[in-house]
């Protein structure tokens, strides 16, 4: 039998060891890169805070990527109920929010928001009865948590006998049309007025109640079942009293009401 030098076994052992590790790496999930990716709805209102807090905390965490969809709270819980796929949910209203609760894991109370009438810094309007004046003013549709907001707001003013000339799908719809000058006056909400101060000025509605709408905060189900560790890090994240101080500075209101 011929002999098998030292150097020739030792080559066979690491050719065979290099086989081995990439049929492990081949089989292997990709759990890991999955579970570095953070799907979030949130309600368009959130934008300008949420898609700033994002980049930050992927900075701070490398090889994390958080992907936001923003909408009405209304069509993201249908998307839900639907069978989209998500890891956090943040709806701008309680309705919305309970609409999913099939799919909905640690739902909660997270911050509030309140409508007002915002119109042009040299706008000549300068209260809420001013709309019955010949103005084309919109707010959004009855389903979106500030149509309903702006709703209940205009109800408590009483008084009020013209319509909106259109009913906008979500909050920032109808803050874009404002702002590009398309009508005299919109019912937006108070962050929205803040984020754009030097365009825009807020009337409030006297029943101030009325006008709130409050946010909550949810996991997927699928989430929660998969213990997914960057979820998990990033709804805390979202609840922390560093996040908290950003949202109230941008108009949010983080003493919950109830």
């Amino acid at each position: 039998m011929r002999k098998i030098s030292k150097a020739m076994r030792t080559r066979v052992a690491c050719l065979a060891f290099f086989s081995l590790s990439s049929l492990v790496l081949t089989q292997s999930p990709v759990h890991g890169v999955q579970s570095k990716t953070v799907n979030v709805l949130a309600a368009s209102s959130l934008q300008p805070s949420y898609s700033l807090l994002a980049k930050k905390f992927e900075r701070a965490n490398p090889g994390v990527k958080i992907k936001i969809s923003f909408g009405s709270s209304a069509m993201l819980s249908s998307q839900i109920i639907a069978g989209a796929p998500f890891d956090i949910f943040v709806s701008a209203d309680i309705a919305s929010m309970a609409a999913a609760r099939s799919e909905i894991s640690r739902r909660s109370d997270y911050v509030a928001n309140s409508v007002v009438l915002a119109v042009p810094l040299d706008s000549s309007i300068t209260k809420v009865s001013d709309l019955n004046q010949n103005l084309e003013w919109i707010q959004c549709a009855n389903t979106a948590p500030c149509g309903t907001a702006a709703n209940r707001a205009l109800a408590s003013e009483g008084g009020l006998t013209r319509s909106p000339v259109s009913l906008e799908v979500s909050a920032s719809s109808t803050l874009a049309k404002l702002i590009s000058g398309a009508v005299d006056a919109a019912i937006v909400y108070e962050t929205d007025v803040i984020a754009n101060q030097s365009k825009i000025r807020s009337i409030s509605f006297a029943d101030a109640r009325a006008a709130s709408t409050q946010y909550q905060i949810g996991t997927s189900k699928v989430a929660m079942a998969k213990n997914k560790r960057w979820t998990n890090a990033f709804f805390l994240h979202l609840q922390s009293s560093e996040v908290k101080k950003i949202l109230a500075k941008a108009g949010f209101k983080v003493n919950i009401v109830k």
